[in-house]
């Protein structure tokens, strides 16, 4: 058993990297196979394991799938049934007109229409804007999340 993991995973860090190898440019391209490639340099020889290199493409991977950074959302609206997908609509339209300058989300997670607004990098900035729009919205659940990085233009 013990064998057949070994030779599964030398063979998956071999398709990854040969599914890698088309990136080797220094400008944003795959720095360990950069690091490891003969046209570098003769003075560094860069000995890496094989389970290092699995897991390092792994995380690879899963920050490519995941859009944005770690942060915070409020969730103004969650509910299922008939009528919802409609009042999802309502709710963000509303919160929109309240608070235009605040970017608003419709989410669906089986059964549940739900609404998240903003995009807080901290939890005291979602305590912040929770403070600021639990006036019109009072059920307000502060869930943590990737959130989209805002553009400084």
């Amino acid at each position: 058993m013990r064998t057949l993991l070994l030779i599964i995973s030398f063979i998956y860090t071999g398709l990854l990297v040969h599914g890698q190898s088309g990136q080797t440019t220094s400008s944003g391209g795959d720095i360990l196979l950069h690091l490891q490639d003969d046209k570098v340099g003769d003075q560094v020889d860069i000995q890496v394991d094989s389970l290092l290199v699995a897991n390092y493409y792994k995380f690879m991977i899963r920050n490519r799938k995941d859009s944005g950074i770690p942060g915070y959302r409020i969730r103004i609206y969650s509910e299922s049934g008939l009528g919802a997908k409609e009042e999802q609509q309502r709710i963000k339209a509303k919160f929109l007109s309240y608070y235009p300058g605040i970017d608003a989300y419709n989410r669906y997670d089986e059964p549940y229409f739900k609404v998240y607004v903003g995009d807080c990098r901290t939890k005291s900035e979602a305590l912040k804007m929770y403070d600021k729009i639990r006036k019109y919205f009072p059920n307000l659940i502060i869930v943590p999340g990737y959130i989209n990085i805002k553009s400084t233009k």
